[in-house]
């Protein structure tokens, strides 16, 4: 299964919900189906799952049953096929069903005034209101596979409806974003963080626990996948030097100039001549006595600023 029908799976599975979260529930689901008017209510999917959530749902609220439909491409269709049956429905939500302009019906959040929302903001998760995101998330949410990328999208019927929503969301400090995808109104959020605070807010804490697990994977990858460049860009580095050091050194005996150096050099020179593919450190505790790695460092510089004149 995808990572949304997974998310589904675990919303759908939510039960014994208190009466005004089902009531809520079945709201987001209905507004936010393929249709939410006079002339047709109805949503359209291809997880069997979420058109049984719409039929019971809708039943609980209104008592009334939902005829279905299953397409030859495996579709199913979840509507009301009488008009006294479809006025219904909408009164239960205080809706004509023919406004001109569609909007979220605060009302139909129970349990929420606009004191109770930012007390709720505050100090606790309104339970409607997750309730609420959770059947508009069932009716027209996605989710990407997060080994993929990061991104949560509601496509939202209505412009109106999804400035309502962008609203919500945006109080309960997610970073969410509206945009026109080839006309259709979409509701957006790639932030991780905001993402897995949402999936918690409507319940599928498994799914926010994975993909929290999968950035703590994708750290730890990254971080050793640095340290290795950058353990290859030193070893690289290391090898470049002795390579010239050794150049260097070679040079001063060809030259004659190496039985004139101090002990103190020709000890380095040998050393860095016997163990090309040492680094400085390692020849410093050759030495004897062990030297540091600036010391070694310092006289490795002193050698090939010899051999440099002796080329000038």
């Amino acid at each position: 299964m995808s990572f949304s029908a997974d998310i589904k799976s675990e919303l759908i599975k939510i039960s014994e919900l208190p009466d005004c979260c089902r009531h809520v529930m079945a709201y987001g689901m209905l507004l936010f189906g393929r249709s939410f008017n006079e002339q047709e209510i109805s949503i359209m999917t291809d997880n069997p799952s979420v058109a049984d959530k719409y039929t019971e749902l809708s039943f609980a609220v209104a008592g009334i049953q939902a005829s279905r439909y299953i397409s030859e491409a495996g579709k199913t269709t979840v509507s009301f096929s009488s008009a006294s049956d479809r006025k219904k429905v909408l009164d239960c939500f205080s809706n004509s069903g023919n406004e001109k302009v569609m909007r979220i019906d605060r009302g139909n959040l129970r349990n929420e005034s606009e004191a109770e929302f930012e007390y709720d903001m505050q100090d606790s998760i309104n339970c409607c209101n997750a309730a609420f995101l959770r059947g508009a998330f069932l009716s027209c949410g996605t989710c990407s596979d997060p080994n993929k990328s990061y991104h949560i999208e509601f496509i939202a019927p209505y412009r109106t409806v999804s400035l309502d929503l962008l609203k919500i969301l945006t109080d309960y400090g997610l970073n969410a974003k509206h945009m026109l995808r080839r006309g259709i109104n979409v509701i957006y959020i790639k932030d991780s963080t905001s993402i897995e605070e949402l999936l918690t807010l409507m319940g599928a804490q498994m799914a926010a626990m994975e993909i929290m697990n999968i950035k703590i994977y994708k750290d730890v990858r990254n971080l050793t996948n640095r340290r290795n460049n950058f353990e290859n860009a030193n070893l690289t580095r290391t090898v470049y030097a002795s390579y010239d050091q050794v150049e260097s050194i070679q040079k001063l005996k060809d030259d004659g100039v190496f039985p004139t150096l101090t002990d103190d050099l020709k000890m380095i020179a040998q050393l860095r001549i016997d163990n090309p593919d040492s680094s400085l450190r390692e020849i410093g505790d050759m030495c004897d006595p062990p030297l540091s790695r600036s010391a070694v460092n310092y006289r490795l510089k002193r050698l090939m600023d010899i051999a440099e004149k002796l080329e000038k």
